[in-house]
């Protein structure tokens, strides 16, 4: 276990972890725990001298893992850093052909290499293969098994050395599966002993008193958790922190709910003081921060159905007051308010968004919870458990999976109906009606295509590896003996992230209005201005932009954007039997792909100039609402959150808005969350900060703003995303 090592030895890892997954072509189960075994051996770290809980991991260019940095899935090789490896001058030639071996074994065998080569060949037909990132293009699949919001409390309720013994006794279900989970389970028990003798080390060496007395803690509660159920706030933090980062998700459950109890009990009886426990809670967002995955890292608070809601509640504010304290990115601190909840807490969460810090995210339990019953089919008292993960995305805690494994481009489909081939439809069809009808039938079979790759995925997971540290904690797998994509997870579903959404129904609108109704642009203009992106035709796209838009509760614009985002969540769900998937809906979370889809699709219908970004998620062109606030969020509840997974609305304030005009915030937080709305995220900050920050970075380092489903720092994103940011509108 150390914190650097050399190209020689990470050659030689992956070459020890290749021998180890040649060694059992036959036995999935053996194979992805030797493999794991291997793997913890050399990417697990030590802890930092600051740390006061262990929890650091490195990744590496051969592996195995649910989700990774390559964007892959499952047993991985990736080449450019393998060759990037081999050229480093230092590595020897003995050791460059090591790296060749190693590229030439996992040619055709690694997890995302399986699952295109089972492509039928429709998917083929609507799925682009290459990177969406640089490839234009409509659809794309990802390669990914992500989302797994996991509840510790088997781990918690039992211990290590209760739970291997329980899954012991099961062994006439599945022995192979059963087996290997109780030695992943023992490789666990061994990382955390290698834990306590590096500790003991790091004490024996330790000149100051605080520092020797902190290691030498730290290696009692490894060695206690190695085989006893957590007894106090700080092995418990230990311990769920420990196996989610060994699993594999990047995404941490309910967490005031597994950890609250154990959080109030150590604070009433004096084991902690409030200082204390509050460090141990920041100290567990920077090992999270050190993973740096900005679009997951996902921290569940609230919700109107936890069993241990006072406990609960205190672990809260703590948690809040961490994140208000550290002001990073990353947890992705997540509040489920609700009617009648502690006021306190939630006037906290103002408090703290008010601080410029984005978190926590405010989702509204009210509505959820009857929309994800809706949504996903299943009773109310399942609906209760939803948690988001990643950008927003639901799941219901502990029961499902919804992977999104694929993205569509929904503005560049449209613009291929009007200049992208030789056919225009605006002049084959005879009036909106008809050409909407032809947009939504190429749309569902792009749609049809990718739920079909979303099971195909999953099937391809579930042949090459049972994902055993998921299949342990996820409700159902032990008991029925299956790994959790084998029919051991309660609902397998899948989600596909939609993106230009309101583009396209601003297009839409403009469409129907000027081409249609009033005849004001012919087809054939249309099609030329757009795809001479607007340069001679400023005209035209002046009349474009004029046309009504969503965000400004027009009902001509909102109508059209009620149609379309109706229609495509219906369309997505109803694929949901034809894939053989337990539910298949849409996330409208919007990362920064909007962006990115953005600059390689051209001008649009609704007077956008090519190649720019788009509207995030389900809010409005940037710029676009021109009405006020109020106008603003009565667009915004328009949308149905009764058909899909998860959206994203995004708002922006002035800090005078909390601040001295706090009770106007809550009072139009309120009556937003009444009338529909699902969900907000919020950016807090000053009037002419981010051009500012575009000018002068070096000042604005602590700049956070919220750029769909993640935050990030302003200065740090690309100038196309800032630009994007930028043209929101402040209130």
């Amino acid at each position: 276990m150390k914190n650097k090592i050399t190209s020689h030895e990470a050659i030689s890892y992956m070459m020890e972890f290749t021998v180890t997954h040649a060694a059992f072509p036959d036995n999935i189960y053996m194979r992805e725990a030797m493999c794991l075994k291997k793997q913890l051996e050399y990417t697990m770290l030590p802890p930092k001298e600051t740390d006061l809980l262990v929890g650091r991991k490195r990744e590496l260019p051969i592996g195995f893992t649910p989700q990774n940095a390559y964007a892959t899935v499952g047993y991985y090789c990736e080449e450019s850093p393998l060759l990037q490896m081999a050229g480093d001058p230092d590595v020897s030639p003995q050791d460059r052909a090591v790296v060749t071996e190693l590229i030439t074994y996992w040619k055709g065998k690694t997890t995302t290499e399986k699952i295109k080569a089972s492509y039928t060949q429709d998917i083929l037909t609507h799925v682009c293969l290459g990177n969406y990132e640089t490839d234009s293009g409509t659809a794309f699949a990802l390669y990914r098994m992500s989302g797994a919001q996991m509840d510790p409390q088997k781990l918690l309720d039992n211990g290590l050395d209760s739970l291997i013994e329980y899954i012991s006794g099961m062994s006439e279900k599945n022995p192979p599966f059963y087996e290997a989970a109780v030695f992943v389970l023992r490789t666990f028990q061994d990382l955390c002993s290698s834990y306590h003798e590096l500790l003991q080390q790091y004490a024996g060496q330790a000149s100051l008193p605080d520092t020797k007395k902190n290691f030498s803690d730290m290696a009692r509660d490894m060695l206690h958790i190695a085989h006893k159920k957590p007894e106090t706030f700080r092995q418990a933090a230990q311990l769920t922190y420990l196996y989610n980062l060994v699993s594999g998700t990047y995404n941490y459950g309910r967490m005031d709910e597994y950890l609250g109890n154990y959080y109030a009990h150590d604070l009433d009886t004096g084991l902690l003081s409030e200082e204390t426990a509050l460090s141990i809670i920041k100290n567990l967002w920077t090992l999270m921060i050190a993973r740096n995955k900005v679009f997951d890292s996902r921290v569940i608070l609230g919700g109107k159905d936890r069993k241990n809601i006072e406990a609960a509640d205190r672990f809260a504010m703590a948690a809040m007051e961490a994140s208000r304290q550290l002001k990073d990115v990353i947890p992705q601190l997540t509040l489920r308010c609700y009617e009648g909840m502690n006021p306190a807490v939630y006037d906290k969460a103002l408090h703290v968004i008010g601080t410029g810090t984005t978190f926590p995210i405010l989702y509204n339990d009210d509505l959820n919870i009857s929309c994800v019953a809706e949504a996903f089919s299943v009773p109310l008292s399942e609906a209760e458990t939803y948690v988001p993960f990643g950008c927003g995305e639901y799941v219901l805690y502990n029961k499902s999976f919804g992977t999104p494994s694929g993205i569509i481009n929904y503005l560049n489909e449209l613009n291929n109906m009007i200049y992208g081939e030789d056919t225009n439809y605006l002049k084959s069809c005879p009036d909106f009606s008809s050409f909407y009808t032809a947009f939504l039938s190429r749309l569902r079979k792009i749609i049809s295509a990718l739920a079909h790759q979303e099971k195909l995925e999953y099937e391809i997971c579930a042949k090459d590896a049972p994902y055993l540290y998921y299949s342990i904690l996820f409700d159902d797998c032990l008991t029925r003996g299956k790994p959790v994509f084998a029919g051991g997870i309660r609902y397998l579903g899948g989600t596909l992230e939609g993106y230009g959404n309101i583009n396209t129904s601003d297009s839409l609108t403009a469409i129907k209005k000027l081409v249609y109704e009033e005849k004001k642009i012919s087809p054939d203009q249309l099609a030329l201005a757009l795809k001479c992106n607007f340069e001679g035709y400023e005209e035209i796209q002046k009349q474009l932009l004029d046309a009504p838009k969503y965000g400004n509760d027009n009902a001509y614009a909102d109508d059209i954007a009620v149609q379309f985002h109706t229609d495509t969540c219906n369309m997505i769900r109803d694929c949901k039997e034809q894939a053989g998937l337990a539910s298949y809906l849409e996330v409208i979370i919007n990362n920064q792909v909007n962006t990115t889809f953005g600059i390689h699709t051209g001008a649009s219908p609704d007077g956008r100039p090519g190649y720019t970004y788009m509207a995030n998620a389900n809010n409005p062109t940037g710029g676009m609402d021109k009405s006020g606030i109020t106008a603003l969020l009565n667009s915004l509840v328009k949308l149905s959150p009764r058909r899909h997974a998860g959206s994203v609305q995004n708002m922006r304030f002035s800090p005078e808005m909390f601040g001295p005009l706090l009770s106007k915030t809550k009072g139009l937080l309120s009556a937003y969350f009444h009338n529909g709305g699902s969900q907000t995220m919020i950016t807090v900050l000053n009037r002419g900060d981010l051009e500012q920050a575009m000018i002068h970075p070096e000042k604005y380092q602590n700049l956070i703003v919220r750029v769909g489903g993640f935050s990030a720092r302003f200065v740090e994103l690309s100038k196309d995303v800032q630009l994007e940011l930028l043209s929101r509108t402040l209130y």
